[in-house]
């Protein structure tokens, strides 16, 4: 037989009961979740700079009772690098107690290493930078158990056992300072005594000046440029140093040749570097043009085609009815003779070619008559025959009518001492160019490509025909910028 079902009235009561008890059980239950804290803090290692040099190594550990957060040996190269900085980020209830050391392995001069130990505790939720600075004067100067060693009074060079102090108490009592409790003691730059987060940089009245205390400082901005007795010279030293104003002109054994490297820059002119400078159509039948074929815009076309003769100037290409197919591979072959072929064959004067050993002297009837004959002979130019071929002559060191700085940058370039810094001339011209990467101002001869902490962002490209201001310059894009000054 079923149970007849409870009443209605005793049903509520009990569903009442339950919830009274679930309400009571969840409040209880919750009062045991303790409320959380986050702990964000930067813990900051070092020495002194006496005994910087001698530092090998540092094994920081974070412990919170018998849990260990955080463990870490960081290798020591260089004294450059202290102070080193680590972020520890914890999350524990309200009063836990975070305890952070830093053993500290420095070289003896007897070859052993000593190991010498600092610690601070903190509560959790602390923020901010927690210094861990071990003095010099504290090598090898043991404390007993609950005191630390400090220097006693600052700067006396004196250690002294001093109760451990309780970092983050918001006090600085004796046994804390800048160097080991910047909670509690901020840094005081200006009182002799380089500590804690002080730097030669950030504080050189008490650490002294970084360029010239003999390690190269890389991380206060320290390089060849602004510090060479610590850095050493910028060239050579093996890497063309752009920001810092090197290149092929200033320092050909860091970077390289100039002429050669496709662009024309640096003072390159059509005479002395032609296969960079492209200076076919300039309006200047040029030294290297004269060749016949060359240039025929700058010097005409080829003289003397169809004379029977196979002309130094002339190949199969440029002349096929003068030179045989075969002419001017260095053999002279079956229906090869000096006088159709002089570049396989060899020279005889009278055979139309001026080539080989001959020249207007030795041979006037193949090469003409030498100059002083008041006519601009073929092969002669204004640097070569100035009494015969008058008028514009670019490389002759005047800008004269007719030239411009792209079609003669020789005459109309830049010219040091002018009182306008090129960036063609920025070692090689003290007296137009001051300044050097890195002294806060965008110096005529830096852009943003090479050097992003005077002159910002590097935008543009080279090559889109648009010569972007601040990041492309004559000498950096000349196919953007043109070879003139800007």
């Amino acid at each position: 037989m079923s149970r007849p079902p409870a009443p209605l009235a005793l049903r509520g009561v009990l569903l009442a009961a339950l919830a009274l008890l679930l309400v009571v059980f969840g409040l209880h239950c919750g009062s045991d979740v303790e409320p959380q804290t986050t702990t964000d803090v930067t813990l900051v290692m070092g020495v002194g700079t006496e005994c910087a040099a001698r530092l090998r190594a540092v094994t920081m550990k974070v412990e919170t009772g018998e849990r260990v957060d955080v463990t870490e040996t960081i290798l020591v190269a260089s004294a450059a690098e202290l102070p080193v900085a680590r972020r520890i980020s914890l999350s524990d209830p309200e009063g836990t107690k975070h305890r952070a050391s830093a053993a500290f392995d420095l070289a003896r001069d007897d070859g052993f290493t000593v190991t010498e130990t600092i610690f601070t505790e903190f509560p959790a939720g602390t923020t901010g930078v927690i210094p861990l600075s071990l003095p010099c004067v504290c090598l090898e100067h043991p404390c007993p158990t609950g005191y630390v060693c400090v220097e006693d009074p600052p700067g006396s060079g004196e250690p002294s056992c001093a109760p451990q102090p309780n970092c983050g108490d918001g006090a600085c009592v004796p046994g804390e300072s800048c160097g080991t409790c910047l909670a509690d003691c901020p840094c005081n730059c200006g009182d002799t005594v380089c500590e804690g987060t002080e730097t030669c940089a950030s504080c050189p009245g008490d650490c002294g000046k970084c360029c010239g205390n003999g390690t190269c400082d890389t991380g206060f901005s320290e390089n060849c440029a602004n510090c060479a007795q610590d850095c050493g010279a910028c060239c050579p030293n093996g890497t063309c140093d752009t920001s810092l104003g090197e290149n092929c002109s200033t320092c050909s054994q860091d970077c390289g040749a100039c002429c050669g490297d496709g662009a024309c820059n640096f003072g390159e002119t059509c005479s002395t570097c032609y296969g960079d400078c492209d200076c076919c159509g300039n309006g200047t039948c040029e030294p290297d043009e004269v060749l016949c074929g060359a240039c025929v815009e700058d010097c005409g076309g080829c003289p003397n085609c169809g004379d029977g003769v196979c002309q130094n100037f002339e190949n199969h290409d440029k002349c096929p009815t003068d030179c045989p197919a075969g002419c001017g591979n260095g053999n002279c072959t079956a229906g090869e003779t000096k006088s159709n072929c002089p570049k396989d064959c060899g020279e005889v004067c009278g055979n139309k070619s001026c080539g080989g050993t001959e020249n207007c002297s030795t041979c006037a009837a193949d090469c003409g008559a030498c100059c002083g004959n008041a006519k601009c002979d073929f092969g002669e130019t204004c640097l070569t025959c100035p009494a015969d071929c008058t008028g514009a002559c670019c490389g002759n060191g005047a800008c004269e009518s007719g030239e411009t700085c792209t079609s003669c940058v020789a005459d109309c370039g830049p010219k040091c001492g002018d009182g306008v810094c090129h960036c063609s001339e920025a070692v090689s011209c003290p007296e137009d160019c001051t300044g050097f990467c890195g002294d806060g101002l965008c110096q005529p001869f830096e852009t943003a490509c090479d050097c992003a902490a005077d002159c910002g962002v590097c935008a543009g490209t080279c090559g889109d025909g648009v010569c972007t201001k601040g990041s492309e310059t004559a000498c950096t894009c000349p196919a953007d910028c043109g070879k003139c000054p800007p």
